[in-house]
């Protein structure tokens, strides 16, 4: 099952972000612009039977870093990130980043069992670096959200149309279906408890915006998933699991959820 649900949710990000159709920090959308540059070079020339490039890199921390800063990125956007197409960019080409550490060495497995064997290698050799990379793509979601609100907002006429309903439809789902995923991983054991941290710490960030995402059903599953087995969770994991569980506790199905 561990390829399947990893893939699932890296799959349902690049949904979403579609149907919207100091060095260790992110400053202003031209930093983020240039390491990102760079970082992607570093990725179009690695060869998995090789290694990707890691954290443990000196040259490529502090890229890293940049990459998957978030909320410095995205706290006062600047004026690019306001265009839905650049911000889709972004969004896409970071879950193409994680798309590629998770799939290291898949080509020519046949057997399932062959690929969950790998994607178990991958996570105990990336899982670093899939856990920022996934925390970075759940605040870019959010700011996709924000988009995509605001236009419906702004174009309430395009939003009545069939196509419209639908394009906010899908997205909302694929983007709810993503989120509750991700914070479902705090489970599995294939993560670290750092891993974890930096994973649940993005989704408790944009907790509230994703659970006005969600229909009742998913809204209630999600929470129950997580009733209860705070025994099993490691103390670094439990302000955000609070604050997810209270967003999912008191929020209702509103804005894009109501498509």
């Amino acid at each position: 099952m561990i390829p399947v649900a990893i893939h699932r949710v890296v799959r349902l990000l690049c949904l979403g972000t579609a149907f919207a159709a100091s060095a260790a920090q992110a400053g202003t959308y031209t930093d983020f612009v240039q390491a990102n540059d760079r970082y992607a070079v570093l990725m179009l020339h690695a060869k998995p039977e090789q290694g990707l490039p890691q954290l443990s890199d000196p040259a490529v921390a502090p890229l890293l870093a940049i990459v998957t800063d978030g909320p410095r990125l995205f706290a006062k956007p600047d004026a690019p990130l306001a265009n839905m197409q650049t911000s889709i960019g972004i969004c896409t080409q970071v879950t193409d980043y994680a798309r590629y550490y998770q799939k290291a060495g898949l080509a020519g497995l046949s057997s399932q069992e062959a690929q969950r064997a790998q994607v178990e290698r991958n996570l105990a050799r990336y899982g670093d670096e899939m856990s920022a990379l996934f925390g970075f793509v759940i605040d870019c979601n959010a700011h996709l959200l924000t988009l995509m609100d605001a236009e419906r907002q702004a174009k309430p006429e395009e939003a009545a149309t069939e196509a419209g309903k639908e394009r906010l439809r899908d997205f909302s789902v694929n983007s709810a279906t993503a989120y509750a995923g991700l914070v479902q991983f705090v489970a599995m054991p294939y993560w670290t408890v750092p891993q974890k941290k930096t994973m649940l710490e993005a989704a408790a960030r944009h907790a509230t915006v994703n659970a006005a995402m969600m229909k009742p059903e998913m809204r209630q599953a999600l929470l129950a998933s997580l009733a209860g087995n705070d025994a099993g969770f490691d103390p670094s994991l439990a302000a955000p699991l609070a604050t997810i569980r209270q967003a999912l506790d008191v929020t209702g199905c509103t804005g894009l959820c109501e498509y």
